[in-house]
């Protein structure tokens, strides 16, 4: 018998005390978050917020500065990058005809033979993400690109392929 991936709530008193704090996980980070109470008990007593574990690890405990790392490679805000990558192929066009190949047509048309790639894309892939990401303007990317440049190197395959 397979197990069902929903819990069902135990109904244990028909009403719940609006002050009472419920937990409602959310669907995409499995992460659960408080509803703040909205009204009083019956106490006369004043009610402070409860600290939970999560509070914690969202406001850092100390003063350093913390380079903000990106969790993916974005584009669509930063347009130099764009720039960055069609300055970079035009100034190397040994790694464009590894990326895009070289027609046979064009090489006679300038009066040369055809050129091939002697290495394979995924070279060529992180040398462009190499000329982009190492002179961002953002320290935390280049931080990362330092420390993972196979990140990158997939996000400018990838752009380069859906554009």
């Amino acid at each position: 018998m397979a197990k069902s991936t929903k819990s069902k709530a135990v109904k244990s008193s028909p009403k719940k005390s609006r002050a009472e704090s419920s937990t409602i996980e959310t669907k995409k980070t499995g992460r659960q978050r408080r509803k703040a109470a909205t009204a009083t008990t019956t106490t006369h007593e004043p009610q402070q917020p409860e600290a939970s574990e999560d509070d914690e690890l969202e406001e850092p405990a100390t003063d350093t500065l913390t380079l903000k790392i990106p969790a993916r490679v974005v584009w669509d805000k930063y347009p130099e990058r764009t720039e960055r990558l069609l300055d970079y192929l035009d100034a190397h066009p040994d790694v464009a005809i590894k990326l895009f190949g070289d027609s046979t047509q064009t090489a006679k048309l300038e009066g040369r033979s055809k050129m091939t790639a002697k290495s394979n894309k995924a070279a060529a892939y992180l040398q462009v993400a190499d000329g982009i990401f190492s002179v961002d303007h953002n320290p935390g990317v280049r931080a990362d690109f330092a420390s993972n440049p196979n990140k990158y190197s997939k996000a400018v395959d990838n752009y380069i392929t859906n554009t």
